[in-house]
């Protein structure tokens, strides 16, 4: 039995889809504003391999993740850069699918866009006026959030609360209580703008995950997702302006994921301390970030430090290093002959079977990567044992060894190319060797051989950059 923790209920609930054996999900994806950052890779492999493991529970998974390419954020940058904002959007949505695809994370069922989505969005807003929850103020239009009973559900806080910690724009004239929220935003001169029953304008944020989501999913949802600085006001406010439209629960399990933080503070571009997941990837493998990721339960908060990054390169190398190994011993064509198996076989063919239920209750308990990545590693040791002790390996053994590898490995998202990955993870190798050699050189201050290695290969593609602390490697 699969258990989630929702963030509406605050406690561990029984996971039971509204569709048996399907998955409707919806996970608020980035607004394209700017190069992918680590912030936005954990979210984004924190749910990626949920929607792995619940592939592999043999549910079908539909999986619906936006892309905003309208919003304030995207003005402000094409303002600054002096280009209009489809530009930029398209710009950085290349580059958000480039990194994406580097770090393995697979394309959502459908990626939707909000300014592909204006009418329908309008459509909405108009249904809510019509049932007099919202209203129009001199060409912007507003959710009256008293006429929610519920509202503040989500983040656990009171209308009151709200009111005394401030809320966005809570001074507008506008509007006919502070609280209350924007759904449509009145054009101002040099904005994008789309013709409307209020005149032009755009579509506000908090509308169109609402609008999108429903779109495609349903009424209802049954796992709603992102980061946790959506949950207030994005998510309360997706909740107040579906249920308002539908009468009906808009999701049955809310998850957030916690944030990566750098000297205590979360990590994030108005903040300035964001490390780019393109620049990241010059060093370490993407395999390396995302077992960084995983070994922290998806909720919990993470540190980023390079330290941990490279303790993270150095255990993903040597977990492949088994993978590799367990592979060259497995024997596919043979199947286990009990009569054949020795005391370790019988031995190692025991741990599989235990190492793939615990795998399977560490998932079960609001997916825990943490204690299930603790399992991996200690499977790992347990083929690597047997495979240095066994007088006789026997490769049908060993092949239900590999065949469990290849489960983890799937839906840890982990050397999925397997054949790129032993051709980069040789290379890596090499440049290593030679960085090491010329260390050694250096040390011996035979300076001519230590730079002859240097240029040779900046020649070839590769750059280094002696640090205080060591010598790192680039492709140039």
């Amino acid at each position: 039995m699969i258990k989630i923790y929702s963030t509406l209920t605050r406690k561990l609930e029984e996971f039971k889809t509204i569709e048996p054996g399907v998955v409707k999900w919806y996970n608020c994806g980035p607004t394209v504003n700017g190069l992918m950052h680590l912030g936005h890779a954990r979210s984004a492999i924190a749910f990626d391999t949920i929607r792995r493991y619940l592939e592999y529970r043999d549910y079908k998974v539909e999986y619906i993740m936006n892309f905003t390419d309208i919003e304030d954020r995207m003005i402000e940058v094409s303002i600054k850069e002096q280009r209009p904002v489809l530009e930029v959007a398209e710009e950085y949505l290349s580059y958000f699918r480039r990194d994406m695809a580097s770090l393995n994370l697979k394309p959502a069922t459908i990626h939707p866009r909000a300014m592909l989505h204006m009418n329908q969005m309008i459509e909405s807003i108009e249904k809510l006026i019509e049932k007099g929850v919202a209203y129009e103020s001199e060409g912007d239009v507003y959710f009256d959030v008293r006429k929610f009973d519920e509202y503040g559900k989500l983040s656990n806080q009171k209308l009151d609360n709200i009111l005394q910690e401030g809320t966005e724009d809570a001074d507008n004239p506008k509007k006919k209580f502070p609280a209350d929220f924007t759904l449509w935003k009145k054009m101002k001169p040099g904005e994008p703008y789309w013709p409307s029953p209020w005149g032009k304008g755009r579509i506000g944020w908090h509308s169109e995950c609402s609008t999108m989501s429903m779109l495609y999913l349903g009424e209802t949802l049954d796992i709603h997702s992102g980061g946790q600085d959506l949950i207030f006001p994005h998510h309360e406010n997706e909740i107040a302006q579906s249920e308002s439209l539908t009468g009906k629960q808009f999701a049955n399990y809310w998850l957030h994921n916690g944030f990566i933080n750098i000297d205590k503070e979360k990590m994030s571009k108005s903040l300035g301390n964001f490390v780019n997941i393109y620049d990241l990837l010059k060093y370490y493998s993407p395999d390396a970030v995302r077992l960084f990721v995983l070994q922290t339960h998806y909720r919990s908060p993470i540190i980023f430090t390079e330290d941990a990054m490279d303790q993270a390169q150095v255990t993903v190398d040597r977990l492949f290093d088994v993978v590799l190994l367990t592979k060259n011993y497995a024997d596919e064509t043979k199947k286990v002959d009990d009569a054949k198996l020795s005391d370790s076989d019988k031995d190692l063919l025991e741990k599989i079977k235990k190492a793939r239920e615990d795998f399977v209750e560490a998932m079960n308990e609001d997916f825990n990567t943490s204690n299930g990545l603790a399992v991996v590693f200690d499977y790992s040791r347990e083929v690597n044992e047997y495979l240095r002790k066994a007088e006789d390996v026997n490769g049908s053994v060993i092949n239900e060894a590999d065949k469990l590898f290849d489960e983890l490995r799937v839906i840890f998202g982990l050397f999925e190319d397997f054949n790129s990955y032993l051709t980069i993870d040789l290379v890596e190798k090499l440049i290593k060797l030679l960085i090491e050699l010329r260390g050694e050189f250096r040390k011996e201050k035979n300076w001519e051989m230590g730079d002859k290695i240097r240029d040779d290969l900046k020649e070839a593609g590769i750059t280094l950059e002696d640090t205080p602390k060591r010598i790192l490697w680039k492709l140039t």
